[in-house]
Parts: C-alpha cells; structure tokens; sequence
C-alpha cells in the first residue's frame, strides 16, 4: 500500500487509494470546489495554488482550507475532512419500463443422449454429440477439456449450454443458468442479475461509475486516455461490474460460474472504454467510432467474471455521440416499431434525443453539460442525501420550502430540485425571461461583494449543513440556460428534419433517473421539454438498462438491433445551418 501511496501526485488520489472518498465532480482538475480539506501544517505540503485561490473565499484560505487534487504532500501531512467533502451514497435509478417480450435468450440448456459408441468405430464423442443434434456445432476449448468428466458414461447423457453455434458448458441436470445485464453510464453503472430460464430478474446492484475520479464527464475521460492511455479508466470499469457480479452472486447464493451471458450498453465513449480501446477518435472530427456494430466477445477475453467461456454482448451504437445506451431506449419503448411520432429524451451529462416512427427516425447529441445534474453550480450535487429536490418559493416573502432526499438537512441542490427552483423564480418574478435575476428589496436576493454577482438565497446557512447559505447565482442560471438551450436546440432541429411540428408528437420518452424524478410541468416551464399535453408525457426510468435485458433476454431483440440501426439517420447538430439561430433562441426562457 506504501508503495501505491507514493506513486500518487496529489491528496485526492492518496485519499482514494486508502478509502476515503472525497466528491470531486470535475475529475481532479481544480474546477468544482468540492473536495475541500483543511490542512493543518501548512509547510506539509506545497503553496497554495492560483487555480485555489479564484475558486475559494478569502475566509476558506485563511482557515487553511485547500482543493485536495491540487495539494502535493511534502511531508507527513495533518487534515481535517470537512462532511460537506465526503462523497454521500447516491440515489440511482435502476427500473425502467416493461416491455412484453417473449423469453427465448440466445443461450440454451440442451440435454441430450449420446448414442451408444462402437467398439473400434471412427467417431468422436463431439461427433456424437452433433448427429444427435442433427448440426455441425463448434466447442469452446475450456468446455473440450473437462468433456470427459461431464459426460455420463453410464447412461450417455449431459447437459449442454449452447450460445448460438457453440457449446460453451456442459451441466448436471440440477444446474441453473443466469445471465447479467449491465448499463454503463457515465455518473452510475447498474448491473441486473437475470434467471435465463424464467427471464425473471433476481437483483439488482449500482455504483457511482468508478472513472468518475478521471473526470466528471465523456470529454474529460477521453482527454485522460489521450494523455495517460485508456488501460486506467478500462481497468476501474471491469472491477467495478466484476464487484457488482460477485456481490449479486454472494447474496443470491449463486455460483459465478453458472452466469454465461452478459449484455451491456453504454454511451460511444463508454463503449469504447469498457472494450479497452482508446477513444481517440471520438475527440476529432468527424468524431467516427473504432467499430459500430453489435459485438460479441468471450467474458475471458475481457476479464469479466462470470463462466470464462460465457459471451458478453455489447450492443450496437448509432454515432460518435448516441452509443448503444440509446439503442437500449428504442428497446425499452418499441419507438421504432411504432406508426404514431415518438420523441425519446434522455438527458444526462449529456442529450441524447430520438425522434420518428418505423418509418424514419433521427437522432442528435446536445452538449447539455453537467449543470442539469447539478454540475458547474455553485451549490449543485448529485441525487445524495441532502440534496434539495423538489422547491416551492412563497411568492410575497420569497421563503423557500422544500424536500431533502432523505430529509436530511440541506447540502445543496441537485437535478430536479435545480429545475424547480428556476421555475418557481420565473413563476414568482424574480427571474426574468433572458435569465436576469431582478431585485425587489428582498434580503434573499443580493449581490455577491466577492465577485459582484446577484444571486437568491435558497436557505440560510443556519439551517444547512454545511455551515453556509445555500445560493443559486446569476453564472448558475446562466448554466442552466446553456444546458436547457442545447436540448431544445436538439428537438428544434429534427423536428425541422422529419418536416413535422410539436403538436405532431404523440409520446414524449423521458429516459434515465432526471426524466423519472423531474417535475415535468416544472420543465416544460424553463423550455428543456416541448410544451406538448401531459399525457403524451411517459418517464420511462432506466430505459437503457431495461433494453439490454431484452438484449439479453429475446434472441429475435438482439436480432433487431441491427435493424433498428439501418433506420436511424444521426445529424450532427453543429453542422446545420441554423444551428446558432435556433440555440439563441432556445436560451430565453418562455
């Protein structure tokens, strides 16, 4: 552990590396202002940094407080971790909607009785076992050399797992075969612990995605693997499922070998990682993907632990910016199989919008950035406890009441509560329509003398957490326009490509946990949704996930997806001509 402590160049990492997990959204860069510390023997480690001192206060750098990921110990060190700094247990969104599927996986249990051998005839067993089934199947080699111990010689029966033309495992008749799905997202991976046989969904597991301390998002986590090489980032997302596998396993009474299939989606950059290949062509244009189509891959191969000679089976992704994630969306909702127009939203780091019908369908990425997450705000945080996620502001007195996850005191503010509350400053008056906080003479809304910005004081810093007001500023709206724009932008724009108008939209999908916790009134409000009828509206929760267990799940699925693929026309939204106007436009707030 010595040895792996030295090798470390800055506080945040050792601290990560013995187990303490300090939040730092930004990816160890010094942008976010979250990993705070204070230190107590200062002459421990090196000068306070420029990139520190623009992002704390006056009274933060004089009460020794520092950004870990910009300290370098020199010396035995002393710190005091504030709570506000510690990373809290995040609320994630595992389900999503139920689509009726007929339960035919592509992996299969075949028992079967072998025929009799004679005595100096020129057949194999293998042999035997392919006229029995009347086909010409090939043989994993784990699966060849412990043939003869699976094989009942006394009555010549076994038990084969097949996975399309290959037998992969031979079983006792007792023996259950299970399957796993996993969505790879860029904040939380989910992974689903399937019955093969039944289709049945035992449990569930979730983390925050390991990378996360690589960067808080796709951009930063290529800009990492250009620099350094993909083999960190591919390394923490392995171990990160395989945990995941075995905890599934432990609590379920499971043998990991009796897994033998895998199914994952992931965004293009995710992808590319999770199969160990560097993105380097996603940071460039015209930001082309190393490989698109569906692929399938020995779990040994990869060093995902379920039966070594099981199949993982990534999904197909549609460009450099809608990955196979989105695929899994259009799985969940049967959009591409529908007459009527579907919009698909799901909004997460970044956007990714489907619309059409199973005639024609497009697709865009929007740049939305992490502000809609609660990312780049002053007081924004993940869905942790005390997170403010739903708030009301009287409109006289201007107090705020609002829900905590948790009801734990309030740390700050994150997605959904980020949405209401632009909102209810729009509904009250005290945010106009170009995103100017206006002054009426309230004490909650005032100006920041450290940086001469207006901002509206959500709560007092008596009754925090963290010992401070909890503030939404002028830079914050300003976010959250960029981010709310880029998304209306995106739908702006393949409505104008399929020649339709938003009344011509008869389901809104809103995908991954911001759709499934949102208020939607809330959003059709600040313009991130299109203002149609509410009953057009579904969140349909983790989507993703729940399309790479009918990946898993449905042999005539996995057969589609590359259908669905042949029918999507992506369109690079910086491209067209009326990009700038359209994103001008789509700032203001209605």
């Amino acid at each position: 552990m010595e040895d792996v402590i030295e090798n470390k160049t800055n506080l945040l990492d050792i601290l990560n590396c013995i187990g303490i997990k300090i939040e730092a959204i930004c990816g160890a860069k010094g942008k976010c202002g979250k990993c705070k510390v204070i230190i107590e023997n200062p002459n421990a480690a090196n000068q306070i940094t420029f990139q520190e001192k623009k992002i704390l206060s006056k009274e933060e750098i004089d009460s020794g407080i520092r950004l870990s990921c910009l300290v370098r110990p020199l010396e035995d060190i002393s710190i005091i971790i504030p709570d506000s700094s510690l990373q809290k247990e995040q609320r994630i969104l595992c389900e999503g909607i139920s689509r009726k599927i007929d339960i035919e996986p592509l992996i299969k249990k075949n028992k079967i009785k072998i025929s009799k051998p004679m005595l100096g005839g020129e057949d194999s067993f293998f042999n035997y076992i392919n006229k029995e089934l009347k086909s010409e199947l090939k043989i994993d080699y784990n699966t060849l050399i412990k043939m003869n111990d699976a094989i009942n010689y006394e009555v010549l029966e076994t038990n084969l797992i097949i996975f399309k033309d290959e037998i992969i495992d031979l079983l006792k008749d007792e023996d259950k075969i299970y399957g796993i799905s996993v969505d790879i997202g860029t904040t939380t991976v989910v992974v689903y612990l399937i019955d093969l046989e039944t289709g049945a969904q035992i449990d569930v597991e979730s983390i925050l995605n390991p990378q996360m301390k690589y960067g808080e998002d796709v951009i930063s986590r290529i800009t990492y693997s250009l620099e350094k090489g993909v083999s960190d980032l591919h390394h923490s997302i392995i171990g990160g499922i395989n945990l995941m596998i075995k905890k599934l396993c432990d609590r379920n009474h499971i043998d990991i070998n009796s897994i033998y299939e895998m199914t994952a989606v992931g965004n293009t950059a995710m992808h590319h990682i999770f199969l160990n290949i560097i993105p380097k062509s996603l940071s460039v244009s015209p930001f082309t993907p190393v490989i698109s189509k569906g692929l399938d891959i020995k779990a040994r191969d990869l060093n995902i632990k379920i039966n070594s000679s099981g199949n993982v089976h990534v999904l197909p992704i549609i460009s450099g910016f809608v990955g196979a994630d989105t695929l899994g969306v259009l799985l969940a909702t049967g959009l591409y199989k529908k007459d009527e127009i579907s919009l698909a939203i799901d909004i997460g780091t970044n956007g990714e919008l489907v619309l059409g019908n199973k005639d024609k369908m497009v697709s865009c990425s929007c740049a939305a950035g992490p502000a809609l997450e609660g990312g780049h705000l002053n007081f924004g945080m993940r869905a942790s406890s005390g997170a403010i996620e739903s708030i009301f502001i009287e409109k006289n007195s201007l107090d705020s009441f609002y829900k905590t996850i948790n009801n734990s005191s309030p740390r700050g503010i994150c997605g959904s509560g980020v949405i209401d509350l632009v909102a209810e400053m729009l509904r009250v008056g005290i945010l106009d329509n170009s995103g100017k906080i206006i002054e009426n003479g309230n004490e909650r809304i005032r100006k920041n003398i450290s940086n001469n910005q207006k901002e509206f004081v959500v709560e007092w810093k008596q009754k925090t957490d963290i010992g401070k007001d909890i503030v939404v500023t002028a830079s914050d709206i300003r976010e959250i326009q960029l981010a709310k724009g880029a998304i209306m932008t995106g739908v702006n724009i393949l409505l104008e490509k399929l020649d339709i108008k938003v009344n011509d939209i008869d389901n809104l999908y809103l995908a991954g946990a911001f759709g499934n916790y949102i208020d939607v009134n809330n959003a059709i409000k600040i313009g991130l949704i299109p203002d149609i009828p509410l009953e057009k509206i579904k969140s349909v929760g983790n989507a993703a996930g729940e399309g790479a267990k009918i990946s898993l799940l449905s042999r005539k699925m996995r057969c589609e997806e590359d259908i669905i693929i042949k029918k999507i026309d992506y369109i690079e939204l910086a491209s067209e001509k009326n990009f700038n106007a359209e994103f001008i436009n789509s700032l203001k707030f209605p």
